[in-house]
């Protein structure tokens, strides 16, 4: 739940509680003591109403009704039998006992207070009809109240939007931050927001120098590396031909070969994080990549099954090809020999899709995102003891994301990883 639907939520409970507050104020303390009173009034009215005519002779008692109507206010009717509640009745009819006489009484707004002129409550029954309706102040309470809440929330929306706005702006802008944007900054003031604008800034700025000055540094280690690793290899021609055991020199070269892989990952890592490697693009045929990828890498006795479409791309062949070797790699590195091996390649709108899934032992879920992370291994079988120092998926991630594409990890039903690669059909900016 975020920030803006918790103030939210704690305003409508703040309001929600202060109308209920104010209609048992309302409602309970001064209308129902009020209204009750003129309820009681209403039937000493129909009482008095009734005995009048009860005393006038009968002949005169048309012309007494007609002059009480206009004394009190009120409407006056005689019924042979109990009238039919009215449609707005609510409530079933009270039957009252007072002064000698019975009434009955139906809650509505033109229900009138009906008097019984016979013996023992029976016909007729004489209905008085008031004017004034006493529901009418608690509707009108009760609407005022609603349409109060309603304003308030508007006013509430309004003021936890321009109270968050800060917030939300160093939210977003940590995201960016936190998604490589090392750029991004936000606008700072005098106000408790701009301080806490300048503040992130200051915060971003040295993280962006901390960050930079890694690449930097990675980079140019990478470089110096390339040289004594050719005196290396130089060094070790010169100890064939005077004639060191082949065995011997055989090991220190595939340690030399991996030193050379690793260094060259880093320079190129550097180079995309520099913005020094410009893409050479071109139309891509995506069989033939997938093709010449399962050619050049040492996959085993694994089964393999492909599923590739026919389709073209607008990509760096030699950068695509790297990515598909690194993800079989990384299946040859981490997976038992002989388990199945499944890569596809399908589209998805403007999109192409490229799989490459494994039987292994998979990765946990909470490791599955940090995957693409520089010198990251995962536990189990994926240790350092099968090889590599964590720098082929970051490498695969970099250069597709260089591409304009992403990448993502999910482990597969049943067992096993499956790393998609996700990249645009048409051309990308050239980085």
């Amino acid at each position: 739940m975020n920030l803006r639907v918790r103030v939210f939520g704690a305003v409508v409970l703040l309001l929600g509680l202060t109308v209920i507050g104010a209609w048992l104020v309302a409602g309970g303390a001064v209308l129902r003591p009020l209204l009750q009173g003129l309820s009681d009034e209403r039937l000493d009215t129909a009482i008095f109403v009734a005995r009048r005519l009860q005393e006038e002779p009968a002949g005169s008692r048309r012309e007494l009704a007609r002059r009480l109507s206009k004394d009190e206010g009120v409407r006056l009717r005689l019924f042979d039998e109990l009238p039919t509640p009215p449609p707005n009745a609510r409530g079933r009819t009270r039957i009252i006992e007072r002064e000698g006489y019975t009434l009955y009484t139906l809650r509505g707004a033109k229900a009138p207070v009906l008097v019984a002129l016979g013996e023992r409550g029976g016909p007729p029954y004489l209905g008085v009809h008031f004017r004034v309706d006493l529901e009418r102040p608690q509707r009108l309470v009760g609407l005022g109240l609603l349409l109060l809440l309603g304003v308030a929330l508007l006013g509430a929306t309004a003021a936890s939007r321009w109270m968050l706005a800060p917030l939300e702006l160093a939210g977003q802008a940590m995201q960016r931050i936190a998604d490589g944007d090392l750029d991004h900054r936000v606008q700072g003031g005098d106000d408790a927001a701009g301080r806490i604008g300048a503040t992130f800034n200051r915060m971003a700025q040295r993280v962006q120098g901390l960050v930079i000055g890694q690449r930097e540094l990675m980079a140019a280690v990478s470089h110096e590396l390339r040289t004594p690793l050719s005196r290396m290899r130089l060094s070790l021609e010169l100890l064939r031909e005077e004639g060191a055991p082949e065995a011997r020199i055989a090991a220190v070269e595939r340690d030399i070969e991996e030193m050379d892989a690793l260094v060259g990952e880093l320079l190129e890592s550097a180079r995309l994080h520099q913005g020094q490697l410009a893409l050479r693009l071109q139309t891509v045929a995506l069989r033939t990549l997938i093709d010449e990828a399962l050619a050049s890498s040492e996959l085993g006795d694994r089964p393999i099954r492909v599923e590739v479409e026919e389709l073209e791309l607008q990509g760096d062949p030699a950068r695509l090809l790297r990515v598909l070797r690194n993800l079989l790699s990384n299946v040859a590195r981490y997976t038992p020999a002989g388990s199945p091996l499944d890569l596809s390649g399908r589209a998805r709108g403007e999109e192409i899709l490229v799989e490459v899934a494994d039987r292994g032992p998979g990765v946990a879920e909470e490791e599955l995102e940090r995957l693409f992370e520089p010198f990251f291994r995962a536990e189990a079988s994926r240790s350092r003891r099968t090889g590599g120092l964590g720098l082929g998926l970051m490498l695969v991630r970099q250069i597709v994301e260089a591409h304009g594409g992403r990448v993502e990890a999910l482990n597969r039903e049943g067992g096993g990883l499956c790393v998609r690669v996700i990249l645009p059909r048409g051309a990308v900016e050239p980085t």
